[in-house]
């Protein structure tokens, strides 16, 4: 997009300028004004927020803040750019500018951005029951494509009872790396979400991995470990059961770690493996996309 678009809603003035113009700490309290009222709050500060930027490719010039005829922010949205792909991201307008056609304003600017970066299909998600939003992107064309499990789970041990761990063996970096760039060539993109695609693991780092030595160690599990939780777990596993004693394995090792997995599909074979090993439903987001 240009550095400034315009638009008039009711009488007023407003102007889409791209994120590049604000530091993370600021875009972070725009984010955080735009959801206070939100159905599911997300809060975030400037260093997470350039982290989510950076994981997943959202581009600072196609992102944009829009400003009112004082320079105010009030609204917010970003996008994040693969090649051919587009994912729309952080959409949030202030609560008392809402009805002014602001949310209408973002959707067709990111699109028009999108288009213009050489997207050719655009995806998003949004938490299921947000009406408002839900409508909006349809009336954009967008289509629900499947519904996807935000969960979490405690930091406690695993105890799964009649199913035993299995001898493991580490991963070093560059396995982790080649493992993850074999998983693009056996499992398509469209099996994952923009937030676990190998991009964002890549993009993220500080990745762990192990595999299970009884199933000739074609069964593994790959996740980042920060200081206090457990993020963007994928494995491969045959079973439930040897799906079971790689989270085991993984929990028994950071016992004190809280973990959030985010985006598993509600027909993943693996949910049933998660559900045993105590992780339970935060919320549940529909992805929806359309082509360009």
């Amino acid at each position: 997009m240009n550095d400034v678009a315009s638009v008039s809603a009711d009488g007023s003035t407003y102007e889409a300028v791209s994120t590049r113009h604000y530091t993370f700490v600021e875009l972070a309290e725009i984010y955080n004004q735009t959801r206070i009222d939100y159905i599911v709050p997300m809060p975030m500060n400037g260093r997470r927020l350039e982290e989510y930027a950076h994981f997943y490719d959202v581009h600072p010039d196609a992102s944009m803040v829009i400003v009112d005829e004082n320079g105010n922010p009030v609204a917010l949205g970003m996008l994040g750019l693969r090649g051919e792909r587009a994912w729309i991201t952080r959409l949030g307008v202030l609560p008392g500018q809402r009805g002014h056609g602001l949310g209408h304003f973002l959707m067709e600017t990111l699109l028009h951005t999108a288009r213009r970066y050489g997207a050719r299909r655009v995806q998003l998600e949004v938490i299921e029951g947000n009406q408002p939003a839900f409508r909006l992107f349809t009336r954009f064309g967008f289509i629900e494509t499947r519904k996807l499990l935000v969960l979490r789970r405690a930091p406690t041990p695993v105890s799964l009872g009649e199913f035993a761990i299995g001898e493991t063996r580490d991963m070093d970096v560059e396995e982790i790396l080649e493992t993850l760039r074999n998983r693009i060539q056996n499992d398509p993109v469209t099996a994952s979400s923009w937030l676990d695609e190998t991009e964002s693991l890549m993009n993220a780092g500080s990745l762990t991995g192990f595999r299970l030595v009884s199933t000739d160690e074609n069964e593994w599990i790959i996740y980042r470990s920060a200081t206090f939780q457990i993020t963007h777990i994928v494995l491969k596993a045959k079973t439930t059961q040897t799906a079971l004693a790689l989270l085991q394995a993984m929990h028994n090792r950071h016992q004190s770690n809280d973990t959030k997995l985010e985006n598993l599909p509600v027909d993943s074979p693996f949910w049933a493996a998660f559900q045993h090993a105590d992780y339970r439903v935060e919320f549940t987001r529909l992805e929806m996309a359309r082509d360009l």
